[in-house]
């Protein structure tokens, strides 16, 4: 490709991200507007009500706050160190006057916030106070650079052979290793992916549909890479899926790495994170005392007044200087010892744009393996793309797609993942087959729809069952059950199959007592919030969106599809990449619940319907009224 074709070909992507995010901080300050406070807390943006532990100035003379949540302390946050934030009080008479900073480190319930002011307003200390986390410009900010970055004609040579695959100008390349063992442990389908994944010089793709042992080929790929003593990078698309590849590849012996926010990292995850590591280093000792010198040096320049004479003034300043250079030399060891466990771990997991953060902004890898490949932005998947010379992209492109709240952004091929727009060249992918989660039956129509009939049910699971029909359709048409729009929140919901999915839970759990683990799913965020109150003092019923129960199973899955209208609108129920996701998450039993009339109009929901008739499985919802 010219220089012109490149420059074309990044400066589109980066229109179309700019496009997203004017989109997404729209949706973003929209919702913040009219959420209650509660309602930002349960999303995890909002922490209410906040202690002010200590305040202290620091760069720049800007006022530090040191706080923490200590009531509901175990609910979701979403904050990271870099983020924007306002602190704001509920004061009446001081409501409008809100104060902007960045958090400067936030770990489990505590959080370290620099505001943009030299003087703290006196409301801070008359209570309820809390912060909410603004509109996160830094991933954009990162996937833009990035952007940049890959059309300039002169990178190193290396990256520039892997562009060139990637952008399908060059055909893909492997070196065949007569010698290489494949593990016995995987299916011929799996050997095949690990072989090709291990062979390749620049770009490989495995497609792993659901339950087809994905996460098991590459612990072993990973494990033979460390073993060629190659220093690997593992990305994907989410924390819990990092968290997962981390959890496995540790478990398989070998010294992981996990970077990133550990308020984002599962308990067990964090003995893996860097910041555990660092902390529990044996030179540690030395960065602790030199913070403690410090903070005592800050406590005793935050003893003077702002209104004081000229020697006292300098006084503070000799103090503040003092204490800056303690932490300074705080941060050199700290960043040595960092240093020494990152170059001592040979694989690192994070999420992509954590690869660019200053932990990891000089190293390099070997290879990247980047997990859930087909969830993923392809903006933010060539982050980390720069930290290696080969790629192996894993995941399932007809499953989840990337998250793309701009229709336009959408309609102009955003929405499309690069692990996407790879699957389809000669000699670059390779597909799992074998899955080992669903019986045949519930396996079979996503088989045929969506993977050409390749999917094989192993013997264990072919005919693992709890009763007949294995798959069942209930029929709402007729009986009354519409769709109602929630004003606020903004969302669809079903009352009548929010009682009727109650009703079989309830039928399910005396048939199989509580020995049964069971998931609810619908579409809707509404209709999910609606169940979950149904299901709160039921701990083995689990009930999620689809995109929530990604990577997840059950041994039974009801789902709720709630359109039902005259105007037979289905929706995102169109996006049948998601009713993939949805429809393969059972293991011995499914249930779907919707109008016929509503989405029957549809081939593939026609289809599926017609699928379960002739499995027996259809039923009206009149038989429970």
């Amino acid at each position: 490709m010219s220089e012109e074709i490149y420059t074309s070909y990044f400066n589109g992507l980066k229109q179309l991200l700019s496009i997203e995010k004017k989109e997404d901080q729209q949706l973003y300050e929209t919702e913040i507007k009219h959420q209650s406070i509660q309602e930002r807390k349960a999303s995890g943006i909002t922490w209410y009500p906040i202690f002010i532990k200590s305040e202290y100035y620091g760069f720049a003379d800007y006022l530090c706050l040191d706080i923490e949540r200590k009531y509901e302390s175990d609910s979701i946050s979403l904050f990271s160190t870099g983020d924007k934030v306002e602190v704001f009080t509920q004061q009446e008479s001081n409501k409008e006057d809100a104060l902007i900073g960045t958090v400067l480190n936030c770990s489990g319930n505590v959080m370290t916030i620099q505001l943009q002011v030299d003087e703290a307003p006196h409301w801070l200390k008359e209570g309820k106070i809390g912060v909410n986390r603004l509109f996160d410009l830094y991933s954009y900010e990162v996937m833009e650079s990035t952007l940049d970055y890959w059309k300039e004609l002169k990178l190193p040579l290396a990256k520039q052979k892997l562009r060139s695959v990637l952008l399908k100008e060059v055909l893909p390349s492997r070196k065949k290793n007569t010698t290489l063992l494949l593990p016995k442990q995987l299916d011929k389908a799996q050997q095949e992916s690990f072989q090709h994944a291990l062979e390749t010089e620049d770009v490989a793709v495995i497609h792993g549909p659901p339950g087809t042992g994905k996460t098991t080929t590459l612990v072993e790929i990973v494990k033979a890479l460390h073993e060629r003593g190659e220093r690997v990078l593992v990305c994907a698309a989410s924390n819990a899926a990092v968290d997962v590849l981390t959890e496995r590849i540790a478990a398989s012996g070998i010294k992981t790495v996990r970077v990133g926010n550990p308020s984002k990292v599962t308990e067990d995850n964090l003995k893996f994170s860097l910041s555990m590591q660092v902390t529990g280093h044996t030179n540690y000792s030395v960065v602790r005392e030199l913070h403690k010198r410090a903070d005592e040096f800050y406590r005793m320049a935050n003893k003077y007044h702002r209104n004081f004479g000229r020697e006292e003034r300098d006084q503070r300043k000799a103090i503040l200087k003092e204490a800056k250079a303690l932490k300074q030399q705080a941060e050199s060891h700290r960043i040595h010892i960092q240093e020494q466990v990152l170059t001592q771990g040979s694989i690192v997991t994070c999420t992509p744009v954590v690869s660019e953060q200053k932990e990891l902004k000089n190293i390099e890898f070997d290879v990247l393996l980047f997990d859930e490949a087909g969830q993923a932005l392809e903006p933010i998947t060539w982050i980390p793309i720069k930290k290696v010379s080969r790629v192996i992209f894993c995941g399932d492109h007809l499953q989840l797609p990337p998250t793309v709240k701009s229709e336009e952004a959408q309609k102009n091929g955003l929405a499309i993942s690069l692990m996407e727009k790879l699957s389809y060249v000669e000699g670059i992918s390779s597909m799992l087959k074998t899955q080992y989660r669903m019986h045949q039956t519930i396996m079979q129509y996503s088989s045929g729809y969506f993977y050409g009939d390749q999917l094989i049910a192993h013997e264990s699971v072919a005919s693992r069952k709890l009763s007949d029909p294995v798959v069942s359709f209930i029929d709402t048409a007729g009986t009354g059950y519409e769709e109602q729009l929630v004003k606020s929140p903004f969302g669809l919901k079903n009352d009548g199959e929010r009682v009727l999915v109650g009703k079989i839970v309830n039928e399910l759990l005396e048939q199989f007592s509580h020995s049964v683990s069971i998931g609810v799913i619908s579409p809707y965020k509404q209709q999910v919030l609606q169940l979950k109150e149904d299901f709160i003092q039921h701990k083995n019923i689990q009930v999620q969106t689809v995109d929530s129960f990604q990577g997840q199973e059950k041994d039974i899955i009801i789902i709720s599809l709630v359109r039902s209208n005259d105007k037979q609108d289905i929706g995102f129920l169109k996006d049948l990449r998601r009713m993939n996701v949805a429809i393969t998450r059972a293991r011995k039993k499914l249930v779907i619940i919707g109008d016929s009339g509503t989405i029957g109009i549809h081939p593939f929901y026609e289809g599926l319907i017609q699928f379960i008739d002739q499995s027996s499985g259809y039923r009206s919802a009149y038989e429970w009224l």
